[in-house]
């Protein structure tokens, strides 16, 4: 499978603010990867669901990710968070499991690792493309998304955004859970024939 954002075109389409918009859409293209666009989103195969294995899975897990938060962006209990704040975690939510096995090629041992290195990664290409510091509120819900199954050592989820990324990762992660439109959409894209 060759990198192609337009894999996340209807996710991108949520984030409101356009430059939370373009920094998503360059941090995937350009910052993430080649892993992260081919392999499943689990090493076990064990705690995912059907549409996030094989080839493509961790892009399904994404994909599903988001639609998961959006749902819970629906919510009253979400109500009173701000556009700004929303686009956070859209753009967190977009981004967490990037550096899932390290910054390439393959390195399974840094898996305990990566919401902290892609936090860290957040926070280098933001400076790169904006010359100045990363939103905290940002940088936390990424290295936060792993919740309980964080070492002790390890920062939890504590801001409401934090905690709406950690939800949104951890429900489209159970392996009973299934979007066949995430599969649909991304088969439809894989066989477009790209250019680069």
């Amino acid at each position: 499978m060759i990198k192609d954002v337009r894999h996340f075109t209807n996710e991108l389409n949520l984030i409101t603010d356009p430059s939370l918009r373009d920094f998503a859409r360059w941090f995937l293209m350009n910052i993430a990867p080649n892993y992260f666009w081919t392999i499943g989103a689990s090493a076990s195969g064990k705690y995912h669901p059907a549409f996030a294995k094989g080839e493509g899975g961790l892009v399904r897990h994404v994909k599903g990710a988001m639609r998961v938060l959006d749902e819970l962006l629906d919510l009253n209990t979400y109500s009173h968070m701000s556009d700004l704040y929303k686009d956070y975690a859209r753009v967190a939510i977009l981004i967490h499991d990037c550096f899932k096995y390290g910054k390439g090629p393959i390195d399974k041992s840094q898996y305990a690792n990566h919401g902290k290195t892609c936090a860290h990664m957040v926070e280098v290409a933001w400076y790169e493309m904006f010359q100045e510091q990363a939103p905290d509120l940002l940088i936390m819900a990424v290295e936060s998304h792993m919740g309980q199954w964080h070492g002790p050592e390890e920062r939890k989820p504590f801001s409401p955004i934090d905690r709406l990324v950690h939800l949104a990762d951890y429900i489209s992660s159970r392996s009973f859970f299934d979007i066949p439109e995430v599969s649909a959409e991304w088969e439809e894209i894989a066989m477009i024939d790209t250019p680069y």
